[in-house]
C-alpha cells in the first residue's frame, strides 16, 4: 500500500485475524507438489526471501499463516477472483514484516477503505502462527 501521512489521521480498527499452521504441513505440501505448490501460494520473493532448509519452511509456514490472517481480518477469506499472491509478505530494510497486496484483495481492501496493516509472525520447529490488524481511518 501506499505511504500515507498519518500524523493527522486517526485510525480504527476494521478487523483482526490470527492463524496457525503446522511447519510439517506446508513442508510435505511442498516435497509432493514442488513447485507447484510454491508458485501457487507465494510471489517470487517470498520464496526468495525463504531461501534453503531447514529454515524455509518454518519461513513459508509463517508467511502461509500470515496470508490467512489478512484473509481472515478482510473478513472475506479466499473467495472468488482472489488468488493466494494477492497476499504477499515482504521484509523491509530492518527485517520486519508488511503485507503487501495485490488483485481482487487490493480491490476488496480498498472498498473497505483499509489504510494501514499490521503483521506479526512467529514459529517454532513445529508450529508457525501469524496475527494480522487491518484499520480503516476515521474522518
Amino acid at each position: 500500500m501506499p505511504f500515507v501521512d498519518k500524523s493527522m489521521q486517526q485510525e480504527q480498527i476494521y478487523g483482526i485475524g490470527i492463524d496457525i499452521v503446522e511447519v510439517k504441513r506446508i513442508q510435505e505440501a511442498s516435497r509432493q507438489w514442488g513447485t507447484r505448490f510454491e508458485q501457487r501460494i507465494y510471489t517470487h520473493q517470498e520464496l526468495t526471501y525463504c531461501g534453503d532448509a531447514p529454515s524455509r519452511y518454518w519461513r513459508l509456514a509463517a508467511r502461509f499463516a500470515a496470508k490467512e490472517a489478512a484473509l481472515k481480518a478482510l473478513g472475506t477469506g479466499l473467495t472468488i477472483g482472489m488468488r493466494w499472491k494477492d497476499v504477499e509478505i515482504q521484509t523491509d530494510v530492518s527485517g520486519k514484516p508488511e503485507v503487501v497486496l495485490h488483485g481482487e484483495v487490493r480491490r476488496c481492501a480498498d472498498q473497505r477503505n483499509i489504510s494501514s496493516m499490521f503483521v506479526s509472525m512467529s514459529h517454532t520447529n513445529v508450529h508457525a502462527i501469524a496475527q494480522v490488524t487491518l484499520c480503516t481511518s476515521i474522518s
